[in-house]
């Protein structure tokens, strides 16, 4: 998983309309957070208090985009769905996820797999990451990291 001082990795993803979007041409400082799936209870909470807090992290000049590995089409609903303000990146090959290093195995029911850690990091103006959550718990997170802007 990338650390603080690493610099921004250049890649991007298409967003839930479907049009090009690469990380570096966002503003900045720039929060993205890595969620695992669309639509489902922890990942929809997390995506609303984001959504919640989103003027504020607008007020501090900060941009906020979520990326999973969902389709451009499961994006586009659940952004819809619940009136998200934000981008969401659809990460369908893993080039972002594997950029920030955020593929880890996971265990479910004794199975063991690879998925999206929930994991969120907090770019600079200088382009490098400046703080790093990678456990992410999703209860007050969003808070978290706003507190943390400058």
């Amino acid at each position: 998983m990338l650390d603080v001082g690493e610099p921004l990795p250049k890649v991007g993803a298409k967003d839930d309309s479907g049009a090009r979007v690469r990380l570096a041409s966002l503003d900045r400082p720039l929060v993205v957070y890595f969620f695992p799936r669309a639509d489902t209870p922890g990942c929809t909470n997390e995506a609303k208090q984001f959504a919640e807090l989103y003027q504020q992290f607008r007020k501090k000049g900060a941009e906020v985009v979520g990326v999973s590995r969902d389709s451009i089409e499961a994006q586009r609903k659940f952004k819809e769905k619940f009136g998200l303000p934000f981008r969401l990146l659809s990460d369908a090959d893993s080039t972002i996820c594997d950029a920030f290093g955020v593929i880890v195995e996971k265990n479910m029911y004794g199975r063991k797999t690879k998925g999206v850690a929930r994991a969120t990091f907090l770019i600079a103006k200088n382009g490098k990451i400046a703080r790093v959550w990678p456990k992410v718990k999703v209860d007050g997170h969003a808070a978290e990291v706003l507190a943390s802007l400058p």
